[in-house]
């Protein structure tokens, strides 16, 4: 990748976060619970799923194992902790979703792997080619100490978050219920709260561009989407908690 077209990139990750913040509070995303016609044609979610994830674990060890430093410590840390993300996003959660009808707008599996495509590149080019300060000494680093554990309790309040959810008691029809536990009890979307701290503790712990351009998108993206799933909650079931924030515990 030359200096071009990673700059290019850059402008592709801001950009795209720049519009779809405001634009995504006025334009629900049509998957999950806000399924709705006339996007087009459909696949089943879970192909969905990994097939718009993939290229983004993909791209990122592909550029990142091109790069001449792939194998000094603090880099293979950072390596690990995207990709423990996607790994599990990608092949894993797919499978452990409930509801084998579901299905999701093939217009948007193929926005968000057009997304990954980007993102996965850029930031394996930063982490295997670039960063200069990711050497030894990185890894005492107060920056990269915050943000490695700030990635892991964002993992573990999204796995934990979506748990919850996968082991909710439904009725016999598979209706929607209101989760009673965790964090979920503070925000409509607990397990967006989690991925979101995921990307902040990665931006702080790598230190680079492509990072906090990927932070930018993700709350971009899950941000308004919160606020959909909160209205969507107060809208359906009557007795949804009024003080039940949105995306952050007593504050939004």
């Amino acid at each position: 990748m030359d200096s071009e077209l990673y700059t290019i990139g850059l402008y592709v990750l801001f950009g795209g976060a720049a519009v779809i913040f405001p634009l995504l509070f006025f334009v629900t995303a049509p998957y999950g619970r806000h399924s709705r016609p006339g996007w087009g044609p459909v696949i089943p979610a879970r192909l969905g799923w990994v097939v718009m994830e993939l290229p983004s674990p993909l791209c990122f060890a592909w550029l990142y194992f091109s790069g001449d430093y792939w194998d000094e410590p603090v880099r293979l840390a950072l390596f690990a902790l995207f990709m423990s993300h996607y790994v599990y996003r990608s092949l894993i959660y797919p499978f452990r979703m409930r509801g084998s009808t579901k299905t999701k707008p093939f217009l948007t599996v193929m926005m968000a792997i057009l997304f990954n495509i980007v993102n996965g590149s850029l930031n394996g080019w930063a982490i295997g080619h670039l960063g200069t300060h990711l050497d030894a000494g990185w890894l005492v680093d107060p920056r990269f100490i915050i943000g490695a554990g700030l990635f892991i309790l964002g993992a573990w309040i999204n796995l934990r978050s979506d748990a919850i959810l996968r082991n909710l008691k439904r009725p016999p029809d598979g209706s929607y219920v209101v989760p009673q536990e965790g964090l979920h009890r503070h925000v409509a979307s607990p397990n967006y709260f989690g991925e979101i701290i995921e990307w902040l503790g990665f931006a702080i712990a790598s230190w680079t561009l492509p990072a906090l351009g990927f932070l930018a998108f993700t709350i971009a993206n899950l941000a308004p989407r919160a606020r959909s799933h909160q209205q969507w909650y107060r809208q359906t079931f009557l007795d949804y908690p009024r003080e039940r924030k949105a995306l952050i515990p007593k504050v939004w």
